[in-house]
């Protein structure tokens, strides 16, 4: 098995590479997004990678939003290394929300994911929405 670790994308080099596995993941595998899947959130996300012997191969951001309730979002993983990389990724995450006092960590996740999710703690919050003409639901994390 790899060596895998997860931390937050540390340089410029390191964002630009998650912003393009996040492309080719929303735009050219799933189609999710025409061109880019950047957004606003971008700006002032803390963006995670996952490395797997000094590749990067994974992404996610999180932000906390105006009030005070923590999203991640963008969770990207190349094809062939899915699975744990996701899932450790999602638990950096949840990690550095409770550092920073969260007392509500969501994502709104691709229906397809909702069990992908369950199996980690997480748990359905609200309707299930469509995001990009795709059924997503809120899933909320056990802090």
């Amino acid at each position: 098995m790899s060596a895998l670790q997860c931390r937050e994308a540390a340089t410029p080099e390191e964002l630009q590479a998650c912003y393009a596995i996040r492309r080719q993941v929303f735009v050219d595998e799933q189609k999710l997004f025409s061109g880019d899947d950047r957004d606003d959130h971008d700006a002032h996300a803390i963006h995670y990678m996952a490395l797997a012997n000094d590749a990067i191969i994974g992404t996610v951001r999180i932000y906390c939003d105006a009030g005070g309730v923590w999203w991640g979002g963008r969770l990207a993983v190349l094809k062939g290394h899915r699975g744990r990389a996701g899932r450790e990724l999602i638990q950096a995450c949840v990690e550095r929300v409770r550092h920073e006092g969260a007392r509500q960590f969501r994502a709104c996740v691709q229906q397809d994911n909702v069990a992908f999710f369950k199996t980690l703690g997480w748990f359905p919050s609200g309707q299930t929405v469509l995001v990009c003409n795709r059924p997503h639901q809120v899933m909320e994390a056990p802090l």
